[in-house]
């Protein structure tokens, strides 16, 4: 059996992205989301979803990097959080963390969403790939553990990684659908290439606008994300492979 999750990640940036998640979930195949709980339209994006896509897979897309500010008091994660904001990119870590401090932000992250959602998040997945760092990966396994979570395996060896630590992910990971990568084309290889099992395709679909544009050098090509995944073909053509779409909820 193929079964497939179409997460896209980074909701609450801006009201135009949540748009665009949105109309890719009402119009297309998106089946889950992850959420930036700390960014500005984050709140009453969530509440839209609530309202108008019940059924749709909230995970937590939790934030180390980016520039934002922490959920947890910057003076509690100095190392996390120097000056009060996050690395902007995952290159931009240090090669080493405080566990304490990962935890701690981890844990307020997640409390955060909890306030907003009203239910814990479906899954764990991480901006920037932050939880394939070194210091990052052990407490991002042991928070999802202590909280039943799933979470997202960006490459094989921490899929391996997390499940001997006991976690549930999905058995593929699909990143291609990015950028250059980012085409009907590419899509429907990507769908005729589906193993059997649970495979996740990560997509960043959005309606950009300046205040996206200025906070992401990936924007405009986040409406044609959302043009393919609303491409009214794909279904059948999930159809016709046998594969089912499913959120994170349903793993």
């Amino acid at each position: 059996m193929k079964r497939l999750i179409v997460n896209a990640d980074d909701f609450g940036r801006t009201q135009a992205l949540n748009a665009g998640v949105l109309d890719s979930h009402l119009y297309g195949i998106v089946t889950s989301v992850t959420v930036m709980i700390l960014e500005p339209a984050a709140s009453e994006g969530v509440r839209r979803l609530l309202d108008m896509a019940p059924r749709l897979s909230l995970g937590l897309h939790f934030a180390i990097t980016g520039g934002g500010v922490p959920a947890s008091a910057a003076s509690s994660v100095p190392q996390l959080a120097p000056g009060g904001r996050f690395a902007r990119s995952a290159e931009d870590l240090p090669g080493e963390l405080p566990a304490n401090e990962i935890r701690r932000e981890l844990c307020a992250q997640i409390a955060v969403f909890q306030a907003i959602v009203g239910r814990p998040p479906s899954h764990l997945d991480s901006h920037h790939h932050a939880a394939l760092h070194a210091s990052v990966l052990p407490v991002f396994a042991d928070v999802a553990r202590e909280h039943g979570l799933p979470v997202r395996a960006a490459n094989a060896i921490s899929r391996e990684w997390l499940r001997t630590a006991g976690l549930q992910v999905p058995d593929e990971f699909v990143e291609s659908f990015y950028g250059a990568g980012a085409t009907r084309e590419n899509l429907v290889t990507i769908i005729e290439g589906l193993r059997d099992g649970v495979s996740e395709l990560m997509c960043h679909p959005g309606h950009p606008d300046d205040e996206l544009r200025r906070v992401s050098d990936y924007a405009d090509e986040r409406e044609r994300e959302v043009q393919i995944l609303c491409d009214p073909e794909i279904p059948n053509l999930l159809d016709r492979y046998g594969i089912e779409l499913i959120g994170f909820d349903r793993f």
